[in-house]
């Protein structure tokens, strides 16, 4: 019903406040961008009888159900719905013991939300050993803060309970790795399956694009949309792709930049020459030289100040305050003014450097 995707659907208020998202989108708006929400696309090719070209920067909204024993129970949950119905104030289906299956970011998205909205017990189960969870370190520590409990290296052996989710049997896991042909190799610890009581179960395994087996564009692997590398395009010509939807979830910088690249081809697709460079702020020329700053090197970067964790365990409001009070200066006072490097001129070949500080390649650089 908004427009911002998962920004408004996926990713938590507490790391993303919507008000935020709601400014950003009312720029488009306001620049003069037609925005039609509540929609959905079936067939993208339909809308080239209407259009010159079209644009799929649908994302991945899809999650993934692993197929095991149980996994069918009404109490089984999918990490994209669960969010986007909390995101929503609608109801979430959510017990009071909750485990979710996952080790990356949106896996604790999901316990920390599951958290949040009532649940007494919240346990993360994953395959990756403590070291290798694809999570961020903040995030898996955050979380332990909440009281969510972490348990990595577990296979998911099945999901317990008949007409109903009674827990998830598991089994620690020995070794974990990926073979040459990229198939995931588990080796268990013997006599080691031990089951995780819950009511509920959240899947946090992946998610995949959400577009219809007829949509009418190819598909490249876990039912990405396939464009050709550096120019956006499907198998249709007209449509592009963009984000998530061509190279599955990664984080929203990265699908603003792809957006981007692919608003610069659709530019030259309609006759531009593809220039969508922007000046945001007047132009500066930098001082050639920044001088020594004494110990510099020893000064360490400042932390973000968060909410402690009793005070946002059970609350959606933002959990981080950012850089606050003398931080600030202290991290621009760390600032090397790094667009110099713009006009340094790196030396090519090992003969390009003569020994002598004049003709040296970093010579306009000193601290």
């Amino acid at each position: 019903p908004k427009l911002g995707g998962q920004m408004q659907y996926g990713i938590p208020s507490y790391r993303l406040p919507r008000d935020v998202v709601d400014k950003e989108a009312g720029y488009l708006t306001a620049f003069g961008v037609t925005v039609e929400t509540g929609c959905r696309v079936e067939h993208p090719v339909e809308l080239l009888k209407c259009y010159d070209a079209v644009v799929m920067a649908v994302g991945t909204h899809q999650g993934v159900r692993l197929p095991m024993e149980g996994s069918e129970l009404p109490q089984v949950l999918l990490n994209t719905d669960f969010l986007r119905n909390a995101a929503m104030g609608l109801d979430t289906g959510i017990g009071k013991r909750v485990v979710v299956l996952g080790g990356g970011n949106v896996a604790f998205d999901c316990a920390r939300t599951a958290r949040r909205l009532g649940a007494q017990e919240v346990h993360v189960a994953c395959l990756e050993q403590r070291e290798a969870m694809l999570a961020d370190e903040e995030e898996i520590c955050q979380a332990g803060e909440e009281g969510i409990f972490v348990h990595p290296g577990q296979t998911f052996e099945a999901i317990c309970g008949s007409d109903a989710v009674t827990g998830v049997r598991v089994c620690n896991v020995k070794n974990f790795y990926f073979d040459e042909n990229r198939r995931a190799v588990i080796e268990k610890e013997e006599h080691s399956e031990h089951e995780i009581a819950a009511d509920t179960v959240i899947f946090a395994v992946g998610q995949r694009t959400d577009l219809a087996a007829d949509s009418g564009l190819e598909r490249g692997r876990g039912n990405c949309i396939a464009a050709q590398d550096g120019d956006f395009r499907t198998s249709v010509a007209g449509i592009f792709a963009c984000g998530d939807a061509i190279y599955g979830t990664k984080t929203v910088i990265q699908a603003v930049e792809s957006g981007r690249q692919a608003a610069s081809v659709v530019d030259r697709w309609l006759g531009g020459d593809g220039d969508i460079s922007e000046v945001l702020v007047p132009p500066e020329t930098p001082e050639a030289n920044i001088g020594r700053v004494e110990d510099f090197a020893s000064l360490s970067r400042a932390e973000e100040a968060f909410v402690a964790a009793e005070g946002r365990a059970d609350s959606f409001t933002p959990i981080s305050h950012g850089l606050c009070d003398s931080a600030v200066c202290g991290e621009a006072g760390r600032c090397l003014q790094c667009d110099l490097r713009f006009q340094i001129t790196p030396a090519r070949l090992w003969s390009d450097y003569d020994g002598h500080a004049a003709q040296a390649p970093f010579k306009e650089v000193s601290r």
